[in-house]
């Protein structure tokens, strides 16, 4: 009896060694096993989130942590690393989740001050200030070195606004607007409306107007909008190079739109039959009357109206030369002009900023066609005319 006792008990622990063993081992459909060690794991791990695909590498972590039979140290390095891959997926509450594991296994980890910094951020962003600011004050080593150094701005309740806050938030906007913020006085006003937005920001959650489904949606709709531009910007930030001899060609295939047009600046009284010419003439010299620029192309003068005719008659005239008396309606004018630029092609170091802005206005248009092209066709996008238009179809 006590040989089959002991037998039991040998095939016992031999069985779950066995099983032990099996960990890391993957079936195929003829139900045989194929290694598969934690090693394995990590690689295939770091292939999927090197191509990309950090939800189903999280996953894949997921299932290794909770196989994983290791010590607490790794671990808890691994724990921090999937929180970080939730923060980058915007699941903040997983992200979380995995953080505290992590402090819990090693609580002096390398890794514990970046940690903190995540895991006050996973908190504002789920809208648990409160809990962020408990765990700021709790954690002091996560932000006493930059308070002293980084100036405050304002203050909303207990929440500070600091300078990396606001530049942090100029430096979302698009790039064209960012200098603008540069100068004092406009900084100053941009801080005013950033803090106003905010309190009310906070007001509103209090509210729960951002809980209410019409709410949700618009922010969803918004954050599509968001995502899709920066990934137009970071296409075209890759691949808009504007190379200074393309630039050159381009102003060469467009010289027409870089010709200053002819102009003249005239001096003009309105003059009846009973005016004596040259006193009228004498008076423009000495400066009475209106003056007025005319350019080619335009048809109106100021202070007369329509006069295409006039205009390219004076544009005609040598500086000092006197024209009319002509009429222009039911009323007369002479003119003087007094400055006379005739029409001339713009050189290129004239125009180069403003043809290279236009050059990657083209460049920009194009590569964001393309973008939209080939997404169409990776997509396998088809957009059916009839129903786009409103047209019933033949099912119905």
């Amino acid at each position: 009896m006590r040989r089959i006792i002991s037998f039991l008990i040998i095939v016992s622990a031999c069985a779950a060694a066995f099983f032990a063993g099996r960990t890391y081992y993957i079936s195929n459909k003829e139900h045989t096993y194929l290694p598969w060690t934690a090693d394995d794991e990590l690689n295939y791990i770091d292939k999927l989130l090197a191509k990309g695909l950090n939800g189903i590498a999280a996953q894949e972590m997921e299932k290794y942590i909770e196989e994983y039979r290791g010590s607490r140290k790794e671990l808890a390095n691994t724990c921090y690393r999937l929180g970080s891959i939730y923060m980058k997926l915007y699941e903040y509450r997983e992200a979380l989740k995995y953080f505290y594991r992590a402090e819990m296994l090693d609580k002096n980890a390398d890794f514990s001050e970046d940690m903190n910094r995540k895991i006050v951020e996973a908190l504002e962003n789920l809208g648990m200030g409160s809990q962020a600011n408990y765990e700021l004050e709790a954690r002091t080593s996560l932000v006493k070195p930059a308070v002293d150094k980084v100036k405050v701005v304002a203050s909303i309740g207990k929440r500070k606004i600091d300078e990396n806050e606001i530049d942090k938030a100029i430096n979302s906007l698009p790039k064209n607007m960012r200098g603008q913020f540069k100068e004092s006085s406009r900084r100053a006003a941009f801080i005013k409306q950033y803090v106003t937005t905010e309190a009310l920001y906070e007001k509103a959650k209090r509210m729960g107007i951002d809980k209410i489904p019409s709410v949700k949606e618009s922010v969803e709709e918004d954050k599509k909008q968001i995502v899709v531009q920066s990934m137009i910007e970071k296409e075209i930030d890759k691949k808009l190079v504007a190379d200074p001899s393309d630039v050159e060609l381009y102003y060469e295939a467009n010289k027409d739109r870089y010709i200053e047009r002819a102009k003249a600046k005239v001096r003009y009284i309105e003059v009846s039959n009973k005016d004596d010419r040259k006193k009228v003439v004498d008076g423009l010299k000495s400066g009475k009357g209106k003056s007025e620029w005319v350019y080619e192309g335009d048809t109106y003068i100021g202070g007369i109206g329509k006069a295409e005719d006039v205009i390219k008659r004076l544009l005609s005239q040598k500086k000092g030369s006197t024209v009319g008396p002509v009429g222009v309606k039911d009323k007369s004018y002479i003119f003087i002009v007094e400055e006379n630029s005739p029409r001339r092609q713009k050189a290129f170091d004239e125009v180069k900023n403003q043809v290279e802005y236009e050059y990657k206005m083209k460049k920009r248009e194009e590569i964001v066609d393309s973008i939209i092209k080939s997404t169409m066709e990776e997509e396998n996008v088809e957009i059916f005319d009839s129903l786009a238009s409103g047209e019933k179809s033949n099912a119905e």
